[in-house]
């Protein structure tokens, strides 16, 4: 029987899932993994100066590759000091795994060195905690961090590795990738869509990181061009469809002109889809009012209801949802709305040059626009900054802004350097105000 020790089963693991970088802060409690790592030719190992970095590095490469974030750190300080990451993928739905080295079992209990109950410390801001105490079960559990990382709404997963258990040999295990579902509106429910469409006469549709995540952008923008539908996208989520397309109508964000959250408020019906209806998108909660009839589509059924009582709620993946809604037959009577709502969001969005001439900080986003590619990738830090960059720049194509829906300081920096990473061949620029400099 071939055996392998607990570290390189951790690595096995990561490995599988065809994930090229992780990043740490390296620590004495989990060196067999590192150990692992340095034989591991295909995973580069990069090492931040501190772990809310290496947090924020890992969540926006999760991002901008598709792939799970794997960030590592040592026992309750360098746990602490991640937090931040964690919080933010789990806010922003980001699939991340973090592995943390722990104290030795025998001194578990005693208030040993740099001791926390990680996986308690965790439970609050991750869709699972666990801590490894028998070496044999390495293996399973390390890939069902790796599957509910990735599975229903993504998010992130923390793993704890007592030190002693690293080094134990046991059993190698063949490992298959993980394969993600993608469930799909039934028939009745496409119906229902179409039922309660057919009697709308000022639609709008709420597009999130949930279409992004499932690679849906095409998808959206086929879907919104046969029903005429205009599209805002949620809060730091502007890339999820072409801001410069006739259809498009703004987004939900910190400080948004009112004429843009008249499209949501005058709206009669409101589709939503992949999006939490957050704090912000919903402007406190606020935006959203009885009157509308809400479709709110969403791979998580505990998103479904969370904020605001759906008039229907359908458990889908995006690109299942939206390829299933195309076959829908709806006379589509909504296209002078359509047409307003897009001039009221060019009129408070659009840079003239007089504008650009008299307000030093939107000559900047124009000059960016100017010249800047086209598949340049944003990032940008929490402050009030980012307002112009949220309400002039226009993101044409997808996969081209990485930024934190829970408002993390710090955060852009170390987000380019892990999307730079994931896209080698892309220009990526971060936004940060004087807060974080």
């Amino acid at each position: 029987m071939k055996t392998v020790t607990a570290a390189q089963a951790v690595v096995s693991c990561i490995e599988k899932e065809s994930i090229e970088h992780v990043f740490c802060v390296p620590g004495e409690s989990y060196l067999p993994v590192l150990d692992a790592l340095y034989d591991t030719p295909s995973i580069n190992v990069i090492a931040g100066r501190h772990e809310g970095g290496a947090s924020f590095m890992a969540e926006a490469y999760a991002k901008a590759s598709g792939k799970p974030g794997v960030v590592m750190a040592t026992r309750g300080v360098g746990a602490a000091n991640l937090s931040i990451g964690v919080h933010t993928a789990y806010q922003d739905s980001t699939p991340m795994v973090v592995f943390l080295g722990q104290v030795h079992r025998k001194f578990r209990g005693r208030e040993g060195f740099q001791e926390v109950d990680l996986d308690q410390l965790f439970q609050p801001i991750s869709k699972w905690a666990v801590e490894v105490n028998d070496p044999e079960r390495m293996p399973e559990l390390v890939q069902r961090a790796f599957r509910i990382a990735q599975t229903g709404r993504p998010g992130p997963v923390v793993v704890s590795l007592p030190e002693d258990v690293l080094p134990v040999e046991v059993a190698s295990v063949d490992l298959t990738p993980i394969v993600k579902p993608a469930p799909a509106p039934g028939k009745k429910e496409v119906e229902q869509v179409s039922q309660l469409l057919s009697k709308s006469k000022r639609p709008v549709m709420i597009a999130g990181g949930g279409v992004k995540s499932a690679g849906a952008e095409e998808a959206l923008q086929i879907f919104a061009e046969k029903y005429t539908l205009p599209v805002v996208s949620a809060f730091r989520r502007h890339d999820v469809f072409p801001n410069n397309h006739p259809l498009y109508t703004g987004h939900l964000g910190l400080g948004t002109h009112a004429d843009i959250l008249d499209t949501v408020r005058q709206a009669d019906t409101v589709l939503a889809i992949g999006t939490r209806l957050s704090e912000v998108t919903t402007q406190d909660y606020q935006l959203l009012h009885p009157d509308q009839t809400l479709i709110h589509i969403d791979i998580a059924e505990s998103v479904l209801g969370k904020s605001f009582p759906p008039s229907l709620g359908i458990v889908a993946s995006a690109d299942e949802a939206l390829e299933a809604l195309k076959e829908m037959h709806v006379q589509c009577a909504w296209g002078k709305w359509t047409e307003s709502r897009r001039l009221a969001y060019e009129q408070v969005s659009l840079l003239g040059d007089a504008v650009r001439e008299s307000d030093m900080m939107r000559g900047m986003i124009a000059s960016m626009q100017e010249q800047l590619p086209a598949n340049t990738v944003i990032t940008n830090d929490a402050g009030n900054f980012a307002s112009w960059l949220h309400t002039f720049y226009q993101f044409k194509e997808k996969q081209t802004y990485v930024g934190p829906t829970s408002g993390a300081m710090g955060y852009g920096m170390p987000a380019a350097v892990g999307v730079k990473l994931a896209r080698p061949h892309k220009t990526v620029v971060s936004l940060s105000g004087t807060e974080v400099l």
